[in-house]
């Protein structure tokens, strides 16, 4: 899971047609219950001015004032502990201002054996839901989506942000564990492992909209057949170290057991449960920090086993690592010139655990093919940043290396922002709701929740939107309502947004009773 930065809440309020005046005046609630939130730090920003027009913080009534400011086109940042950070713009001043601030989820529970009895050193893991596919690798937690069970084998993850999750418990010999400490003790009778709450293969995943708190998530490790896998890495150079990581093809971002090597190249994997793996080896190993910290021209092995009882030797050859050109393109049919610069950065984001840090970055540009090299023989999820606030990678593109290298320079395909054009239909009055959009992606979006306000007519616009997945829904807006801005899945309307084009859509009015 990627590290957790501060995620924004955006309104836009230019077409609401409040009547504004000089002074600011609003009030801040939590969105799930509607309760005023006392202690919220309100800072207000004059565009084109650098100092603070004024710093607020909300009474026990959730209110806050800043009179005498001058009318102008404002930015309000509103921030409190365990809740998703709030921006407002303002076009002018207003009176009346309502922000719901959305309060991050919680789960507990614990981790024990057949007996009962805690297991320590066990790592939880709150693990985003993917847009299609397995769960991705582990890599920078975020504060509270990642912990270590107590002495009572309970755990707590906090300070979700919306979104669906995944609870991991790994144990043993762990990605996290070896990452951490260099090595790892296997416990007898419990070896090393993964499990996803509550089994691999059908995962459940907890719904975060604001406020909610899941108890008792409890994993009960009990394996069955476990075994011992040893073997020889042919090592490049003598007395070298290699990290060996084992995965299985459901899960493959998630090693169900890590081990190195020993100065002649032999290692051994103990107490595994039987299942087919995808055996890899990286280094030389130069130290660790999460994961293994590789020397420079690393080498990689992958293969495939098959453990049903104690396997001995195992050869595992590994090479020189891959180098890939990519060049910067347009998306088919799409112009972006003047939306998307000549320049930017690949990220390749690994999908496969190699209990080593793979992931890569790289110049690309529009001109000449440009070279990553030290690649792994894995999956990699393809980025790019510093596109600006116009453009976007144009689809979800996977470099697939696991089993060869790429000749052919990889085309980085990117496209003008997507956008939605809408209409509120069915409403007396368009400018009484609020339409809320919801990246289904909340932990790798910059604004997981914008709210605007359709006009008199009903017309609303998002815009500068990154492609991907949505929900959308109308709600009933204003002080006196206690509609929710980010409410249940299921009640919301999923979409699709592309790069480079309006999204055409009608939203009908909801009751007025949903308040």
């Amino acid at each position: 899971m990627r590290y957790r930065r501060l995620l924004f809440l955006t309104l836009f309020l230019g077409a609401s047609g409040v009547a504004f005046a000089a002074n600011l005046d609003g009030r801040i609630v939590e969105d799930h219950t509607g309760n005023p939130l006392a202690s919220v730090e309100v800072r207000v920003y004059k565009t084109g001015q650098r100092t603070l027009a004024a710093h607020l913080e909300t009474d026990s009534s959730g209110r806050f004032r800043a009179p005498g400011l001058g009318d102008g086109e404002y930015r309000i940042e509103a921030t409190k502990a365990n809740f998703v950070g709030a921006t407002v713009r303002l076009a002018s001043l207003a009176g009346g201002l309502l922000i719901r601030l959305v309060r991050c989820g919680v789960i507990t529970g614990q981790v024990v054996d057949a007996q009962g009895q805690p297991i320590l050193g066990v790592a939880v893991y709150a693990m985003p839901k993917p847009l299609n596919g397995p769960l991705m690798p582990f890599s920078a937690p975020a504060a509270g989506s990642f912990t270590r069970v107590d002495e009572r084998g309970q755990y707590r993850l906090f300070g979700l942000p919306p979104g669906e999750y995944a609870v991991v418990a790994a144990y043993g010999a762990s990605t996290s564990m070896f990452g951490s400490s260099g090595g790892a003790e296997v416990r007898s009778g419990i070896g090393s492992g993964v499990q996803v709450y509550p089994s691999n293969l059908r995962p459940q995943f907890f719904a975060v909209t604001g406020g909610e708190l899941y108890r008792n998530i409890d994993f009960s490790i009990v394996p069955a057949g476990l075994h011992n896998l040893s073997g020889k890495v042919e090592l490049p150079d003598p007395k070298t170290r290699y990290w060996l990581a084992l995965t299985t093809a459901d899960q493959p971002g998630l090693a169900t057991a890590v081990t190195e090597t020993k100065p002649d190249g032999s290692f051994r994997f103990e107490s595994i449960p039987a299942g087919a793996y995808t055996l890899t080896a990286s280094g030389p190993v130069r130290g660790y920090g999460g994961k293994a910290v590789l020397g420079p021209e690393p080498y990689f092995g992958r293969s495939r086993v098959s453990v049903a009882a104690d396997l001995e030797g195992v050869a595992v050859s590994v090479q020189k690592a891959r180098t890939v050109s990519f060049v910067l393109r347009s998306a088919p049919g799409q112009q972006a010139e003047g939306a998307c610069p000549a320049n930017a950065q690949v990220t390749l984001t690994a999908l496969d655990d190699f209990a080593a840090r793979i992931d890569r970055t790289g110049e690309v540009n529009s001109v000449k093919e440009q070279a990553i090299a030290d690649l792994a023989p894995a999956r990699y999820q393809i980025g790019v940043n510093r596109l600006g606030e116009s453009c976007y990678l144009a689809s979800d593109t996977v470099l697939d290396l696991s089993a060869g290298g790429k000749d052919a320079p990889v085309p980085v395909l990117v496209a003008a922002a997507g956008s939605i054009r809408g209409k509120l239909t069915g409403a007396a009055n368009a400018q009484e709701f609020a339409v809320a959009l919801i990246a289904a992606d909340a932990e790798s979006s910059a604004q997981p929740v914008q709210v605007v306000f359709p006009d008199a007519g009903g017309k609303f616009t998002f815009g500068g939107l990154r492609p991907g997945r949505y929900r959308i829904v109308t709600q009933p807006a204003g002080e006196a309502s206690k509609a929710r801005w980010v409410t249940d899945p299921s009640r919301m309307i999923e979409i699709q947004i592309v790069a480079g084009a309006p999204t055409e859509m009608e939203l009908p009015a909801p009751q007025r009773s949903q308040q």
